[in-house]
């Protein structure tokens, strides 16, 4: 578990770096350091995230907002997926965009974060 969220700190930090990128106007740099960064968290959720909530739903913790937590931090992983398919979707014309990109990327740095902060909150109440 500990390193899953290693893994979870690397990527925001990569994310960041991303951001930087698109500062710098090194969009395909970008775009590439995204495009590593989803498939990981999709694999993260299947291999570690999942059976830990599985396990952790056998038995009932005490906090009484850990599953309404639970299920708004997955909502949110679930958007920032959604978003990345959209975003990737519209770079490559396949859907329509706004005309401010950015703003949707911008959107999907939010969500993504609020989803990391709720998840590493989660990591430190989960019982053992």
């Amino acid at each position: 578990m500990t390193a899953n969220l290693a893994v979870q700190i690397v990527l925001i930090i990569a994310v960041f770096g991303a951001v930087y990128l698109a500062r710098q106007k090194k969009f395909v740099r970008h775009c590439t350091v995204i495009r590593v960064a989803i498939p990981v968290i999709i694999i993260e959720v299947f291999v570690v995230m999942l059976p830990s909530l599985l396990s952790t739903i056998e038995n009932v913790p005490s906090q009484p907002f850990f599953y309404p937590e639970v299920l708004i931090h997955h909502s949110l992983g679930l958007t920032v997926i959604g978003l990345w398919v959209y975003i990737n979707l519209g770079i490559a014309q396949r859907v329509k965009m706004p005309r401010n990109r950015a703003s949707v990327m911008w959107l999907a740095l939010g969500v993504w974060i609020t989803s990391l902060i709720l998840g590493v909150h989660i990591y430190l109440t989960m019982p053992s």
